[in-house]
């Protein structure tokens, strides 16, 4: 798999932001963190604080429903399209690097705890992503316009149908990078013609530095994006692009024991 940076503007340069905007997969690059010279506007009255978000609630089917919502506000100079696409997103947590390699024993994230994410599904529900309370949770960041991730949702859907989704492994989607002028926008409406079942994050956007919120915490580097992470809180594996049903039980099994 290729590492390679690619950059576009949101809604005709109005913010800088920069877009995970190649898929992860055998065939094409996935891409790169922006780096200092990635152009910003300031305005943003995004806010990323490491305040607990609410006491847990509810588990619903995967991630947990919180209390009160983040305390991050979604900026101001955002495009009116994007309202709805992206949502307040905390970050609560050190983030971990880029994923630079294939080989998930290299990778320098694994055994470093998982950053908590507490956000809001497309309905306005509070979520909070944080395995060492609810248990052992995969991640998953998802594009709407990323052709891998629309092959690749039905395979978790398959797993998910033939019951091999481990008892105990909570699933949660993160919809990130949206492209209001792409295909299955907007990304809500996606999901929902996706069958996506699990709980879902709209991720959240940082103008200034023209990241994703979520995306930047968990150093994803392409798409689609999985992390899986322990009972502990640890990141227990991360990988870009598509895999078969074999590929995915067989990380149960191997990196957090379920199966």
């Amino acid at each position: 798999m290729k590492f390679s940076p690619r950059r576009s503007l949101l809604a005709g340069g109005t913010a800088a932001v920069l877009l995970l905007s190649a898929c992860g997969g055998d065939d094409e690059p996935v891409a790169e963190p922006a780096d200092t010279e990635a152009p910003t506007e300031a305005g943003s009255d995004t806010t990323t604080g490491s305040t607990d978000a609410g006491s847990t609630d509810t588990t619903t089917g995967g991630a947990t429903s919180v209390e009160g919502g983040p305390e991050a506000t979604v900026p101001a100079d955002v495009p009116e399209e994007y309202i709805g696409a992206i949502g307040p997103v905390d970050v609560i947590g050190d983030p971990r690097p880029y994923l630079e390699t294939d080989v998930i024993a290299d990778d320098a994230a694994v055994g470093e705890p998982a950053p908590v994410i507490v956000g809001l599904d497309f309905d306005g529900n509070p979520v909070r992503i944080d395995a060492a309370t609810d248990g052992p949770t995969m991640v998953v960041f998802v594009a709407h316009w990323c052709p891998h991730c629309n092959a690749e949702i039905p395979v978790l859907n398959e797993l998910r149908d033939d019951g091999l989704i481990p008892d105990g492994l909570n699933v949660v989607a993160v919809s990130t990078a949206p492209r209001a002028d792409s295909t299955n926008f907007p990304p809500g409406e996606w999901l929902v013609d996706m069958d996506w079942q699990w709980p879902a994050i709209a991720d959240g956007v940082d103008i200034d530095t023209g990241t994703f919120l979520a995306a930047e915490a968990y150093g994803v580097s392409g798409f689609p994006f999985i992390t899986l992470v322990d009972g502990d809180g640890n990141v227990a594996a991360r990988w870009s692009g598509e895999r078969d049903a074999d590929e995915y039980t067989e990380a149960f099994s191997t990196h957090l024991g379920l199966g």
